[in-house]
């Protein structure tokens, strides 16, 4: 194996950080050195966390997105924040590139992040190859690369129809609500189209690009080999332990493992809706008192500054905490049930602890991803919202009626369990994977 040295360049929000650390330390298990970078503003929220951590073999570098000194400014003008991105970062990454060869240990391989293509575009300058990490299911890969390969029209006409059935090559049937939240022109994240658009065009235009994915082959055996036109390699799931993460919020200093070890064996609700979605007021109100009136125990991670008076009302049949660790909470025997926004880490950690989940997407992709923790895998239920979309009390009651003590939920969360950790150790699927990725590389020499 040659001596390596990677560049891992990563979008700077919670939901790609951890996993993408994870691939790092992967590749540090196969003996490759590896430079993780992400912008400024990312890095100093880890550092204030103290969640950035100390591996042998991995060191850190930073670029700048423009906003320094707000990091995640996604809110005021998205347009702006993608610009400024590409802009300061080409700049840094180039030298960081030439100071990395300038030292004697340059680059020999870059992997780069979901939207930040132009990482590859440096690279390529620098007679440097490349791979995209996708940090989302493989389904929803596939998703993508159809929609701006020749069905933006049909998928676009089907939305306009709601629960309209949309087929599509080599992937289950979908209807118009399980479809990533951007594909509508005029939704509310159409903003991510053009810079998505110019991601997968990117992909599209190379010669069997490389994509490595967090996912297992046995959890999407056919979404793997969807497209023809693209070399997509599960490595996962890539699963952080409960400290070794790269939090960009401060935990919160309540008690709450404390808490969860005097509850009974899954007997505790989870919710968290992850680290940029924040529910309207109105469905906070459904939520509170859904959990209130099943009568379950319930941890709630919320991010808005209202606790006080929502501690009033939950008294000792519920405990609110601003941030934890996830994977803490996830393996924790006391926990039964996971309400979740279905991001991908979220919902491939649900799978990887075996806890049942009632999907509550907002986003992006997380309607695909409750579309397939339902229909595909079966290990949970998807919320359906009122004709404002709006999740009523009782429909929360319903599904967490529906999930908690459900037997064959229980026995498929189970198996999904199984075959993701035989997936990552010695001789499972994603590590015989990621050794035949590098062996690629190297031309196949040892």
């Amino acid at each position: 194996m040659r001596n390596h040295h990677f560049l891992l360049v990563c979008f700077p929000s919670q939901g790609h950080i951890n996993p993408s650390l994870q691939l790092a330390k992967r590749l540090i298990h196969l003996n490759i050195e590896v430079t993780f970078a992400t912008t400024i503003a990312a890095a100093r929220r880890m550092n204030n966390a103290q969640q950035t951590p100390t591996t042998k073999g991995l060191s850190f570098a930073t670029f700048s997105d423009g906003f320094d000194d707000d990091n995640l400014n996604l809110s005021a003008n998205i347009t702006h924040f993608f610009s400024e991105l590409k802009r300061c970062g080409s700049q840094s990454l180039t030298n960081l590139i030439t100071s990395a060869a300038n030292k004697g240990r340059p680059f020999t391989f870059l992997i780069y992040g979901l939207l930040l293509n132009w990482a590859a575009d440096i690279a390529t300058s620098f007679n440097i190859p490349s791979a995209l990490f996708f940090a989302q299911p493989a389904t929803v890969l596939a998703l993508y690369f159809h929609y701006f390969h020749g069905y933006e029209e049909s998928i676009c006409n089907k939305l306009q129809t709601p629960s309209s059935c949309i087929e599509l090559p080599n992937l289950p049937l979908f209807t118009t609500r399980d479809m990533p939240s951007f594909f509508s022109p005029c939704g509310p994240h159409a903003f991510i189209i053009p810079p998505m658009r110019e991601q997968l065009e990117f992909l599209g235009g190379q010669t069997q690009p490389k994509v490595l994915v967090n996912t297992f082959d046995a959890l999407e055996a056919d979404a793997l080999r969807a497209i023809d036109e693209l070399k997509i390699i599960a490595i996962g799931p890539l699963i952080p332990s409960s400290h070794d993460g790269g939090n960009l919020f401060q935990v919160s200093s309540e008690d709450y493992i404390g808490w969860l070890n005097s509850k009974a064996e899954r007997s505790v609700v989870y919710v968290s809706f992850g680290s940029i979605c924040v529910l309207c007021e109105e469905q906070e109100k459904e939520l509170l008192h859904g959990l209130l009136e099943s009568g379950r125990p319930f941890l709630w991670v919320v991010r808005s500054n209202k606790d006080e008076e929502r501690l009033k009302k939950v008294g000792m049949k519920g405990k609110i905490v601003s941030w934890c660790r996830q994977i803490e909470v996830l393996k924790h025997p006391s926990v039964g049930c996971f309400v979740s926004h279905c991001g991908w880490n979220s919902t491939i950690e649900s799978l990887s602890f075996g806890v049942a989940v009632v999907g509550f997407p907002q986003q992006i992709d997380q309607m695909t991803n409750a579309k397939l923790v339902e229909d595909l895998w079966k290990t949970g239920v998807r919320v359906k919202g009122n004709s404002e979309g709006v999740v009523e009390r009782g429909e929360i009651r319903r599904c967490l009626d529906l999930v908690m003590g459900n037997e064959e939920i229980e026995r498929n969360v189970k198996v999904w369990k199984e075959l993701g950790r035989q997936a990552m150790e010695e001789g499972g699927s994603s590590t015989l994977n990621l050794q035949a990725f590098v062996a690629e590389i190297d031309g196949g020499r040892d």
